[in-house]
């Protein structure tokens, strides 16, 4: 086997490379998705004091690119080793405040060795004011669900405050992620900051370890209130229809408090083998009714009340729309072909927003550079008017675009939800629809 180099990435709490890429990820990310709930922001500590963002992880490396996007703070990052090995790419990621983490897959003879390492670098850098983001599921799952936690966080808290006391000082904040629909443009993302969790009364100083499984609770807990959370899992799919319908995307403070309750319920409800054989039933008889996952419940709601309400002045605007995007025209249109090429779903929007990131800057500087020089050689302007010009074009105009999106695809789901519960086309879905909801409410 080749011999792999024993990597010990040095104590940083900030990095120029960092603060240059968040610059074009923030970009990337705002442009890519609707954000109508970005909640709790203030419960981030001041900048210098230690903690530990806790995330779910649904959806890829998508996950990690709208914290570094929606937050100024530099996240330091847990990453597998096998990526380091290069060592371009290793003086990269470095530069990016992400740290090898060693795997059994690695076959490293001296695996907990070079862990010892990375752990301490984490530790020291949480120290001197460097904040760490963990996905304690472990990995990623497109399902809308808090997976089992694995003990990496607990192990990390607890060798933190063994080596350094001062870090009693150290915050554990929970962030949720939840998505409307993973892979399309301008559809909502939701981003929720919840309140520090304690974790400092589970330290036991004789192992020197913090209690994993209480504060796995704890986090699961944290977690529950700031995203969905279907469950039983093993009955995602019938449920999944309905908590669609709840528009959970759209909600904030006690409509959100609701959704998170219902959803208590329905765990609740499933104990009940009744209960849930009826709502399988009425699942089976929704999809015998014709109901696929591509349909968009959240048009429907759960009531013919919960419709939208249409806005025909984006058909007016939709030309000026296009005539605004332009510039970014033919690049949209590579990357939502290739992206969805993309077999695997969470991956997607991963594969959109990150080749975005570089691929709309610099098509517009291509552009805006022949633009300019040939305005400037028929004297009708400057070559730097020209190119600013242009550039402000591509830019404003790609916003302008994302907004009219934004207005067009809830007019589009208005006239959807309206014939829904409307058109005689739709009656035997509608019915089985309002059976379904029947028996989950129930």
């Amino acid at each position: 086997m080749k011999e792999r180099p024993v990597i010990t990435p040095r104590i940083q709490r900030v990095s120029i490379t960092y603060f240059l890429a968040r610059i074009l990820v923030e970009r990337g990310v705002k442009r890519f998705h609707r954000i109508d709930v970005l909640s709790g922001m203030d419960n981030f500590p001041e900048k210098k004091r230690p903690f530990i963002m806790v995330g779910n992880h649904q959806n890829g490396m998508m996950d990690a690119l709208n914290i570094c996007g929606f937050t100024s703070r530099q996240f330091h990052w847990l990453t597998r080793a096998d990526v380091f090995w290069n060592p371009l790419v290793r003086k990269i990621l470095l530069g990016f405040n992400q740290l090898p983490i060693y795997r059994q897959r690695d076959r490293l003879t001296d695996l907990r060795e070079r862990n010892d390492i990375i752990w301490n670098s984490c530790i020291d850098r949480m120290e001197i004011g460097a904040p760490m983001a963990l996905f304690p599921e472990g990995n990623h799952n497109p399902q809308r669900s808090i997976r089992d936690l694995k003990r990496g966080v607990s192990d990390l808290i607890g060798r933190a405050y063994t080596r350094h006391r001062s870090l009693d000082r150290m915050l554990l904040i929970p962030l949720g992620q939840d998505y409307e629909e993973y892979p399309s443009f301008r559809r909502r993302l939701a981003l929720r900051v919840g309140e520090p969790i304690e974790w400092i009364d589970l330290y036991d100083s004789v192992d020197q370890t913090i209690d994993h499984v209480l504060l796995n609770k704890r986090i699961s807990e944290a977690l529950q209130k700031l995203t969905v959370n279907i469950q039983p899992a093993s009955e995602y799919g019938t449920i999944e229809p309905y908590v669609r319908a709840l528009r959970a995307t759209e909600k904030t403070g006690e409509d959100w408090a609701e959704v998170t309750q219902e959803l208590d319920r329905i765990k609740a409800s499933a104990e009940n083998d009744a209960w849930l054989l009826e709502l399988k039933e009425r699942h089976e008889a929704l999809i015998a009714a014709g109901y696929e996952n591509s349909m968009r419940p959240e048009a429907w709601g759960v009531s013919k009340d919960d419709s939208g309400t249409k806005n025909p002045l984006v058909y007016l605007l939709k030309p000026v729309g296009w005539l605004a995007n332009l510039p970014s025209a033919v690049q949209h249109y590579l990357l939502e072909k290739k992206g969805n090429a993309v077999k695997k779903i969470e991956f997607r929007s991963t594969f959109k927003v990150g080749a975005g990131i570089f691929l709309l800057p610099i098509t517009w500087t291509i552009m805006a550079s022949i633009v300019a020089w040939l305005l400037s050689s028929y004297e009708i302007t400057s070559y730097g008017i020209g190119f600013v010009g242009f550039w402000a074009w591509a830019t404003w105009g790609n916003k302008f675009y994302g907004k009219l999106t934004d207005f067009y695809n809830d007019h589009e789901d208005a006239v959807e939800g309206e014939g829904f519960w409307s058109s005689d086309k739709m009656s035997n879905l509608r019915e089985a629809w309002t059976n379904y909801i029947d028996a989950i409410k129930s």
